[in-house]
């Protein structure tokens, strides 16, 4: 039977209806990348090595001791969807219909290689990545006419990734983005309600109940939420109370590369290589005591359909609690 789920961390419902399993799935897998395996340099590829010139720019890089002298690279967007070249007016909120394209949009060219991953990186190409996603992002929700900071990655064309190259993305914007202040208000609710954080609260209840954890480890859990909006949706969250992703220290970060990567694994074993998005849901002030930040790893196995559309309500025709026991089973944690 269906059930109407709200997520107590955003306040969105969600309609958790496992009986729509059992019709004919068109789930892409293996939609992560080509069939046939990719080449280690791509002579048409803007982020291989020797094509330099089809960037818009270097905005910094890890150096390395071997050819190309280089294992990651920040570079703007050659596409930007915001520009700091537009001057925001202030205060950007109370606009009216529009404003400038204000902001920073950047590319983080993980490898030199065309052909790697985030599932394959060492251990120092997966170090360089989290510091680089750490410093980024500090470089960018600093920014004075910074309202908010996405990092994400999209993998697979079907997750809208229009180069196969390995990369991830950070925009900075000068508005609050619709959802963010729907889920920040929420928050900011449930605190004054209740006196507590109430990620943190919802994160004492899965640990108690264990049906939904996929993994812990002391600073962090990764599970598919009680009320998640697709199937086989994973969050990794901060076990302690931390509202900004820039706020990890050293050995918090290390702990997060390695989770991430591994949650990344399970999905691969599990489904077949699908194609993915995940995000970074930030807050700052930094310091603040109702928002706890989180990363979202949705892949791509449905499309919302016009009921979805429509309502705002998605559907998930999984159950999150099988979801999570499936990517715990001994052959996801072999592909992790």
């Amino acid at each position: 039977m269906s059930e109407y789920r709200q997520d107590m961390t955003t306040g969105a419902w969600v309609i958790v209806a496992p009986e729509r399993g059992f019709r004919p799935r068109l789930w892409q897998h293996g939609g992560g990348r080509p069939a046939a395996r990719l080449p280690s340099h791509d002579s048409a590829c803007p982020f291989c090595p020797g094509n330099e010139r089809l960037l818009p720019g270097i905005i910094e890089e890890v150096p390395s001791d071997v050819s190309p002298g280089w294992t990651l690279r920040v570079v703007p967007n050659k596409f930007a969807a915001v520009s700091p070249a537009a001057k925001p007016r202030t205060p950007p909120e109370q606009v009216g219909w529009g404003q400038p394209g204000y902001g920073f949009h950047e590319v983080l060219i993980e490898s030199s290689r065309h052909d790697s991953d985030l599932v394959e990186y060492c251990d120092s190409n997966l170090w360089a990545l989290a510091q680089s996603y750490r410093r980024r992002y500090i470089a960018l929700a600093g920014r004075p006419d910074t309202r908010a900071t996405l990092l994400f990655r999209n993998r697979g064309r079907l997750a809208g990734a229009s180069l196969a190259h390995p990369h991830s993305q950070l925009i900075s914007v000068a508005v609050t983005p619709p959802r963010l202040r729907t889920i920040r208000d929420w928050m900011y609710a449930q605190y004054s309600r209740y006196g507590c954080c109430v990620t943190c609260k919802m994160l004492e209840t899965e640990l108690v109940e264990g049906t939904r954890v996929v993994e812990k480890t002391e600073s962090f859990v990764v599970l598919v939420p009680y009320a998640a909006a697709n199937p086989f949706e994973m969050w990794l969250l901060p076990r302690c109370h931390q509202a900004s992703f820039g706020r990890m220290d050293d050995v918090e970060l290390r702990e997060f590369a390695i989770i991430l990567q591994g949650s990344l694994q399970r999905l691969k074993a599990v489904l077949d290589d699908p194609p993915y998005n995940f995000v970074v849901e930030s807050w700052e002030p930094a310091d603040n005591d109702f928002a706890h930040w989180r990363l979202r790893i949705v892949p791509g196995l449905t499309t919302p359909g016009g009921f979805e559309l429509g309502s705002g309500l998605a559907i998930n025709p999984n159950c999150p609690a099988d979801d999570a026991e499936v990517l715990r089973t001994e052959s996801a944690m072999a592909g992790a």
